[in-house]
């Protein structure tokens, strides 16, 4: 039998489930000697980890299981954090891998299913759209140019208190490519062109002091 496939066979009369395979993939290796806290979305019995698994993956809340060997104790939990565990000699944690089925790239990001550490919860990687970044582009990326402004590309304006809450409004607003963040008047104006498409006017805190010209950044780092 493949090391990479467990088959968890049931008798359907007996467990009243139908039989499944679990790809051993499809969760990180055991955390031993911790127990994740918090409500469970189910406890019972089971004659293995693998049972206990068998039932983690039929529902989708399941993100991670407690297993207890010595009597079958299996635990789903609706977290797999592990900053949520406590240490716990009789348990071990087994969390869930997720996939690009879980639909987890955000921001129209592009998810590709890939093999990762054993270690890693996740089993994909998010190709980011520009401006965002991290590992379901859940971060927003931008820089700014001090002292500079686009003029006469208005796209909107709306009162803020950062240049993050800016650029945040700028992504959230169809049509704008940039921004203009006047720090002493919490100010953000929005551009429809970036200073790539048309010249930054480079001397703009004469006029609006504490301004910045902020733009989308596509490289992410490493």
């Amino acid at each position: 039998m493949s090391m990479l496939v467990f088959i968890l066979l049931s008798v359907v009369y007996f467990f009243q489930v139908t039989p499944i395979i679990v790809k051993q993939e499809a969760f990180t290796l055991p955390t031993i000697g911790y127990r994740l806290t918090g409500t469970h979305l189910k406890t019972k019995q089971t004659q293995s980890t693998f049972f206990c698994a068998n039932e983690c993956v039929r529902m989708d809340e399941c993100l991670a299981y407690n297993y207890k060997h010595e009597n079958g104790t299996c635990q789903l939990m609706p977290t797999a954090d592990l900053s949520k565990a406590e240490p716990d000699d009789e348990f071990q944690i087994i969390r869930k891998k997720i996939t690009c089925i879980d639909q987890p790239c955000m921001h129209g990001g592009t998810c590709h299913d890939e093999p990762t550490s054993v270690n890693d919860v996740r089993g994909y990687k998010c190709t980011c759209p520009c401006g965002r970044c991290g590992p379901n582009c859940n971060k927003l990326h931008f820089g700014q140019v001090e002292n500079a402004c686009i003029y006469l590309f208005n796209a909107g304006y709306q009162k803020v208190k950062s240049q993050q809450e800016c650029m945040s409004f700028c992504w959230d607003t169809q049509g704008c490519r940039s921004a203009d963040y006047i720090n002493s008047q919490g100010a953000c104006w929005l551009n429809s062109v970036t200073g790539d498409e048309e010249p930054l006017t480079m001397d703009c805190d004469k006029w609006y002091p504490g301004v910045a010209y902020l733009f989308f950044n596509c490289t992410c780092d490493a």
